[in-house]
């Protein structure tokens, strides 16, 4: 444990991955405080309960997530391969934990209120990147639902980045013909 460590970053660190580990359902506070060597009580005056240290879990994954978005498309010059980029990055980062860790696979979940936010996010991310302004809002949401049903069903990486390209390409294509 390193001190110099702020104690919510490390609340948070460690309950990352006890819930990849785990699940959210067999994960406890007192899981997470004993990692952390520190009461529960302490672990309560940093988050009310467990939904609301799962959602600061959330948050930090989804920021991280978009902070390297952001600097990795800075390099990136076509707004298809910004598309692709971005989605390949968003599903294959959830898929390549879930391979990993298949208790993971609730940080995804959109029963968690934490995750439908982060997915909304996701969508006004995408609006950004959408070439041309016929509807953002319905494709950036049909892109994220896809990508769900993407990550859910793709046999392995190779077949989910296939997909993903697809989706992409038929996205710009369609966004062309308007």
């Amino acid at each position: 444990m390193d001190p110099r460590e702020p104690r919510r970053a490390r609340i948070i660190r460690d309950a990352t991955a006890l819930f990849c580990r785990n699940g959210y359902a067999r994960t406890t506070l007192a899981d997470v405080a004993r990692r952390n060597e520190i009461s529960r009580p302490t672990l309560y005056a940093e988050f009310a309960d467990k939904d609301a240290l799962f959602g600061a879990v959330i948050d930090t994954l989804a920021d991280a997530l978009f902070a390297r978005l952001d600097d990795e498309l800075a390099q990136v010059t076509t707004p298809r391969d910004r598309l692709l980029h971005a989605c390949l990055s968003w599903v294959g980062s959830g898929y390549d934990l879930v391979q990993e860790n298949p208790e993971a696979s609730d940080l995804f979940n959109p029963k968690f209120p934490a995750v439908t936010r982060s997915n909304a996010r996701f969508e006004r991310y995408l609006q950004t990147l959408l070439p041309g302004d016929n509807s953002p809002l319905r494709l950036s949401e049909m892109i994220t639902l896809s990508l769900q049903g993407i990550k859910r069903f793709a046999v392995d990486r190779p077949h989910l980045d296939t997909l993903v390209e697809t989706l992409v390409d038929t996205v710009v294509a369609a966004a062309r013909a308007r």
